[in-house]
Parts: structure tokens; sequence; C-alpha cells
């Protein structure tokens, strides 16, 4: 293989990070999550209707460590940010 080959497949190589998702540790290869990505490792396939979502973060990347996530957000995340999922029936 020649050596174009291999710098062709270095940059196919994907991070892999470790975060935490209410409690649980989840490996994600994107770098930076959507409120949907987090929403979906959080609880699965229960996006919609009449259930609201809130997403805090910690010790993500950047100036903005901490904070919250709004729908339609991201965040940049590296090993060991974790992510507090919360979700409750709209009124």
């Amino acid at each position: 293989m020649s050596d174009i080959g291999i710098a062709e497949q270095d940059r196919q190589v994907r991070h892999r990070y470790k975060i935490i998702v209410n409690t649980r540790e989840r490996t994600v290869e994107d770098r930076t999550l959507s409120f949907a990505q987090v929403v979906a490792l959080a609880f699965p396939g229960a996006q919609g209707g009449d259930v609201v979502f809130t997403v805090t973060y910690h010790r993500a990347v950047g100036p903005q460590r901490d904070g919250n996530l709004s729908e339609g957000g991201t965040v940049t995340v590296k090993n060991g940010t974790i992510f507090d999922v919360t979700r409750t029936r709209r009124s």
C-alpha cells in the first residue's frame, strides 16, 4: 500500500469518546452531539408526543463547560462529559 493509501486510512479513523448519560457510560464517535442525539442516548425511541426533555451537561469542551442544552443546540464533548436528561409530560 502506498503512503497516500495509509494517509487516507488515517483520516478515516474516528475517535471514540466515553461520556456519561444519566449515570450510564456511553461511547460515541461524534465530537459534537446534538440535543436530539443526547436524548436518544438517554431515552431511545421516546421522542414526540406530549413529552418534554431537559438536558444539562458538565465537563464539556470550551468556555461553556457546564450548562443547559436547548432543543436544536449542540455541545462539544470529551472523555468524561456528563449529561443529565429528564423527561416530563406537558401539562
